[in-house]
């Protein structure tokens, strides 16, 4: 598969996909979780993990060359094997480190392994955006709500982004379903991932396989998305994303095509009424 980059437009839950994707991962390759987040890391204080090795130590050896082995030296590992590289906790050191490991995340690709990196809140500052947006596997993580939804297509809007190219997974619950999303934003919704704080907080301590996690919600929905990833074919086009483009007028440019996707929103999800109640189990902003 190579490189499977997750991101996100506003903060929702991309470390929680991306951790229990790399527990979950069903590949017969080496898997590996990359934490560059530019706002800082959560897995290693999660986890109970020292700060070192991780992405500080890994920028210091960098220093003496771009070889994305190296990369090994320096990750911790999950219960289940998959190795992580975790970020640091603090802002300004992720920041300082992932600039200086440009060479080293443009190689990412190389490595005998599958590598999933968690880009955070995508910022075109950070050098873990170039990592997104060459990636075998792009991923936007949102909230299936009509700002959240919004806030997504006025990005795409803005970068004149090839919405077919790029898969959502949406979290938690929301009043408009995969298919509405899907056909609105022109990109396919990969999975409705339920909000699972307490699975995603075992998962640093348990194997996903354990008695206590994989009957989880968040864990069999992780698990049916990574038989997806793992086995998909990042050149092709979601079948949700060619219908969504049946039946509209003939072949213009990319960028013509995502000016319209924000005034689609509206007039596609668009409703009148209250949001539904989510019963107190998922926060207003979703920090991990």
């Amino acid at each position: 598969m190579g490189v499977v980059a997750l991101g996100s437009v506003r903060s929702c839950g991309v470390t929680t996909v991306a951790l229990a994707l790399a527990a979950t991962w069903t590949s017969d390759r080496e898997v590996l979780l990359v934490e560059a987040d530019l706002a800082g890391g959560t897995l290693a204080a999660s986890a109970g993990w020292s700060p070192e090795p991780g992405l500080v130590s890994l920028a210091a050896a960098a220093r003496r060359g771009g070889d994305p082995t190296m990369v090994w030296d320096h990750c911790h590992h999950l219960p289940g094997g998959a190795a992580v590289l975790a970020g640091p906790a603090l802002a300004d050191q992720a920041r300082s480190a992932l600039g200086m490991l440009g060479a080293v995340m443009a190689r990412l690709d190389e490595l005998d392994a599958d590598v999933l990196v968690d880009c955070g809140r995508l910022d075109p500052a950070s050098a873990a955006f170039a990592t997104w947006e060459h990636a075998g596997r792009r991923v936007l993580v949102g909230r299936p709500h009509l700002p959240d939804l919004q806030a997504l297509a006025t990005w795409f809007d803005a970068r004149a982004v090839d919405v077919g190219q790029v898969g959502l997974v949406m979290v938690g619950d929301g009043q408009y379903s995969d298919a509405e999303i899907a056909e609105t934003l022109g990109s396919e919704v990969l999975a409705r991932v339920p909000w699972d704080q307490r699975a995603a907080d075992a998962l640093v301590a348990l194997p996903a396989s354990a008695r206590e996690l994989r009957l989880a919600p968040l864990v069999r929905t992780v698990r049916t998305l990574s038989d997806h990833l793992a086995g998909d074919d990042p050149g092709g086009t979601s079948s949700l994303a060619v219908e969504a483009e049946a039946g509209k007028p003939d072949a213009a440019p990319a960028a013509s095509r995502t000016v319209s996707v924000r005034s689609r929103v509206w007039r596609g999800l668009r409703v009148s009424g209250p949001s539904p109640s989510h019963n107190g189990s998922e926060p207003e902003g979703v920090a991990r």
